[in-house]
């Protein structure tokens, strides 16, 4: 992020006229000289002779001034009006304040930022204080027609505004998580602002809206001690999306690692269309659509199809809302929880294969019909039949992606390296060794296909990769 405008000896912004501002001006001044000249024009056919000039002393003394043999000519004042630079469009105006109440000249503004993610620890932005300081953000952003949630976390206080409408207002210390649901009828560009405080400690704060009709959250319904879903739930959460290994742990709020039960539920808007509902469990699932079992595996004593990854399709005739229900349990030794949701009529990733870990040279295979990046193979290889052996392998995927306008947090779980592109802008790398879960920085997207490009290699050992967003 760079610094647009420079800050004057009083600390207040200015900012350079760009080509376009430059025009308009000259456009303005275009206007004024047509209009008086229009003016005289028209007097002159008045009195029949052609306007007199004006002498600009005459005009400073005021109409006293000025001769009675001349003919008068209308004379117009056009205010002068002051106009703000407009408003960047899917991008940040940010103004930074060396106070908590956003008072005063701004130490400096930020165009064009391009996501609101930032957690200072006990720090601040470059140039404010540690402490009691204040940043205002305003952008013009696309938006569908549809529900939208918009999720504020934030240490201190808060305001969100959507199209002057204020929808959040937690403006006092402390921190916290601050949803707000809108329904939007109309497509197109909507005006968002955030005013945020830091009193003192750690200061955060993260902005990131979804449409909830078509990407829901998910309620989660938790049993201590429980693995069958009995005896009355004993925690309710919300979850942004089930992408969960706990390993030989549990969620941290329970007491019983290894036998407890979740039951997730989501009501999610469909597009028409063939839809795959991919899920993992260790140890046991069942996968409900619409009140109706579709399927299970290691729920019961002997029962097989646990911990292995499995998909369930799901057509859809027209646009319409299903609720998906998604039980778990766990019951001894290692807890894993996943579950993804890809629609197939997108186009497929197309993965390309190499037999060394740097993705150099020729791929001994390439395989364009891939639905996800959704993948364990234990310590066994995909591809087999081109890969020689189950380590030091290296794969590409390259995939157009569709997205409905919104914020979107890209993450990857690996064993071992990946790095991620989207759009060409290198979001995740972490081209290391280990097994281990990334997040990328919030993204915001318009509506439309986006090219998406996941790269992935395996050194000894397991081999897992798995691709999702939230």
């Amino acid at each position: 992020m760079s610094l647009r405008s420079g800050a004057s000896s009083r600390g207040v912004s200015r900012t350079r006229l760009g080509p376009q501002h430059t025009a308009a001006l000259a456009a303005s001044g275009l206007i004024l000289a047509v209009l008086v000249l229009a003016v005289g024009v028209v007097a002159s056919a008045q009195t029949g002779s052609a306007p007199a000039a004006v002498d600009p002393a005459l005009v400073a003394q005021g109409e006293e001034g000025v001769a009675p043999s001349q003919p008068l000519t209308p004379t117009i004042f056009l205010p002068l009006v002051s106009r703000p630079e407009p408003l960047p469009s899917n991008a940040w105006l940010g103004e930074y304040y060396a106070n908590s109440t956003l008072s005063g000249d701004a130490a400096y503004t930020i165009e064009d930022e391009p996501r609101i993610d930032y957690d200072w620890g006990e720090g601040a932005p470059s140039g404010l204080p540690n402490n009691r300081f204040s940043i205002r953000w305003t952008g013009k952003w696309g938006f569908e027609a549809g529900k939208y949630t918009f999720f504020v976390y934030a240490d201190d206080g808060v305001r969100l505004w959507l199209d002057g409408e204020l929808l959040i207002d937690a403006w006092a210390p402390g921190l916290g998580w601050y949803p707000a649901e809108k329904a939007l009828a109309t497509e197109g560009v909507h005006t968002l602002k955030l005013e945020y405080f830091e009193n003192i400690g750690e200061a955060a704060i993260q902005l990131h809206w979804r449409r909830t009709d078509l990407y829901p959250t998910w309620q989660g319904a938790y049993y201590d001690n429980n693995a069958w879903l009995e005896d009355g739930v004993d925690f309710h959460r919300t979850d942004s999306s089930i992408q969960f290994d706990w390993g030989l742990a549990c969620p941290d709020f329970l007491s019983a690692c290894d036998n407890f039960s979740i039951s997730w539920t989501a009501d999610r808007l469909f597009e028409p269309g063939t839809h795959r509902i991919y899920l993992y469990a260790d140890e046991g699932y069942r996968l409900y659509i619409d009140g109706v079992l579709k399927g299970s595996g290691g729920w019961y004593d002997g029962q097989a199809g646990g911990s292995e990854d499995v998909s369930y399709p799901l057509e859809v005739a027209a646009l319409s809302e299903h609720r998906i229900r998604y039980d778990f349990h766990d019951r001894g030794t290692l807890a894993e929880a996943r579950l993804w949701i890809e629609y197939l009529e997108r186009p497929a990733w197309t993965a390309q294969y190499y037999s060394n870990r740097s993705l150099s040279g020729d791929p001994v295979s390439v395989d364009a019909s891939q639905e996800t990046i959704f993948h364990d193979w234990g310590f066994g290889r995909p591809n087999k039949k081109n890969l020689p052996s189950s380590d030091n392998f290296s794969i590409r995927w390259r995939g157009d992606r569709y997205f409905h306008s919104g914020c979107y947090r890209f993450k990857l779980f690996a064993d071992d390296g990946v790095r991620l592109w989207v759009d060409g802008e290198l979001l995740v790398d972490k081209w290391v060794d280990g097994r281990a879960e990334y997040s990328a920085p919030l993204q915001y997207l318009s509506t439309g296909y986006h090219e998406v490009v996941v790269e992935y290699y395996e050194h000894v050992g397991e081999a897992e990769i798995r691709f999702w967003w939230e």
